[in-house]
């Protein structure tokens, strides 16, 4: 193992850029929002409020927009995600049609999906539908709900009338989905580790959703309840081979699981996780009720006036809330477009997430490290060393910045 960080510096020669306060219709985006390449150096943009998806050329033009608003085929009612092959084909998971919708290369609908009733709407928090393409077209990795989410989308089924519906894996697993038939097939790929803990008693009921106060304590409970402050986290990636990289500890190690799910390798730097102390708990518990009150300012007073109980059931929940042994390491994992993997360390506090990244070879070795803030993770990567970014403007307009790596990150 490298002892040492190998600086690395990011300065990406820009390609093109989209977007902007004085874009075209087109480019107007609303939102960061997922985004892919194809092989072919195209990139494509779901843009959830337009309920379509954006495709521009290798210079920033625009090749084709697909979809609308609508309840047929082709149409869009809540598209979650986007998933795009190297093929040029792709996929938008929409809650509201309860399926998948396939596309060609020409941007046509190519098959309608349907989802189990265990990946509902209800059963599954469209954050938690992480979504990576698999070396077929068809092919998808997901990664599972929190089981918390499962237990309120329940109740909400039940004061609707309908199932109980229950996810394929939970949060710690990740599953491969085909789309070839009518229903979406999945089948578990790997069950990541999770920190031992008693089974909660704790049930969100009917009586609990009637009834403000309750209904907020209780959902408030377990959401802050269900995982500790710094218990590691599922951070993966799915490499072109269809090869798993993903971390599971608060240690620095990135396990490699074929396809099949056996276990090929593992990634190790010489960063050890720090012990949690006295003033890490109270430093921990006051970022995260600075954090909540900066929501609460942006949150329209109407909004809070439906639920008054909150800020005290939150309060309550964040200074009861247990804490993990240590600090976890790593923080994201994010595979390049020829096998590369970044990896995203904490940074000087333990809360903070944008900490040095790591790169290391399609050969597994150690490339180097970009020191933190010198550049983010890109949202997308492509062939040629393309890469994607989101950026905001001083107006907070979304755009994005296409750069091109140069040959030892590629």
């Amino acid at each position: 193992m490298q002892a040492q960080d190998r600086p690395l510096t990011a300065d990406f020669p820009e390609v093109y850029r989209v977007g902007g306060l004085v874009a075209e219709d087109w480019a107007q985006f609303t939102r960061p929002g997922p985004m892919g390449f194809d092989g072919s150096g195209n990139l494509y943009i779901l843009d959830r409020a337009a309920y379509q998806v954006i495709v521009v050329d290798r210079n920033g033009e625009l090749v084709r927009t697909v979809g609308r608003e609508g309840e047929g085929p082709g149409e869009f009612q809540r598209p979650d995600d986007l998933v795009v092959w190297r093929d040029g084909t792709f996929a938008v998971p929409d809650a509201g049609h309860n399926a998948f919708q396939t596309f060609g290369t020409d941007g046509a609908l190519e098959h309608f999906v349907r989802m189990s009733a265990g990946q509902s709407p209800l059963g599954a928090d469209p954050a938690g539908l992480s979504l990576r393409p698999g070396p077929n077209a068809g092919e998808l990795y997901r990664q599972g709900s929190p089981d918390v989410l499962g237990q309120m989308f329940g109740a909400l089924e039940q004061l609707l009338g309908g199932g109980v519906s229950t996810s394929e894996v939970d949060h710690r697993g990740i599953e491969r989905l085909e789309l070839g038939g009518d229903v979406v097939a999945a089948e578990p790929v790997l069950q990541a580790w999770r920190v031992p803990r008693e089974e909660s008693n704790q049930e969100l009921t009917l009586n609990d959703l009637a009834n403000e106060s309750r209904a907020t304590r209780a959902v408030v409970g377990m959401m802050t309840g269900a995982t500790m402050f710094f218990e590691p986290d599922l951070h993966w990636d799915a490499l072109p081979d269809g090869t798993i990289a993903y971390s599971d500890s608060s240690a620095y190690a990135i396990r490699l699981v074929a396809p099949d799910g056996s276990l090929i390798g593992v990634l190790r730097r010489p960063h050890e996780p720090e012990p949690v102390n006295a003033r890490i708990r109270s430093g921990m518990i006051e970022q995260a009720l600075r954090e909540f009150a900066d929501q609460l300012e942006n949150t329209d007073e109407d909004d809070l006036a439906q639920a008054p109980s909150l800020p005290d059931a939150y309060r309550e929940g964040m200074e009861a809330r247990e804490f993990f042994s240590e600090v976890p390491v790593v923080r994201v994992v994010r595979a390049g477009w020829s096998g590369t993997l970044w990896v995203q360390r904490r940074g000087d506090e333990p809360w903070d997430d944008d900490g040095p990244i790591d790169v290391f070879g399609a050969d597994r070795q150690y490339v180097g490290t970009f020191p933190a803030g010198a550049t983010r993770i890109p949202r997308a990567f492509g062939p040629d060393g393309l890469v994607a970014f989101w950026e905001l403007d001083e107006l907070d307009v979304p755009g994005i910045v296409v750069k091109r790596l140069p040959d030892v990150l590629r």
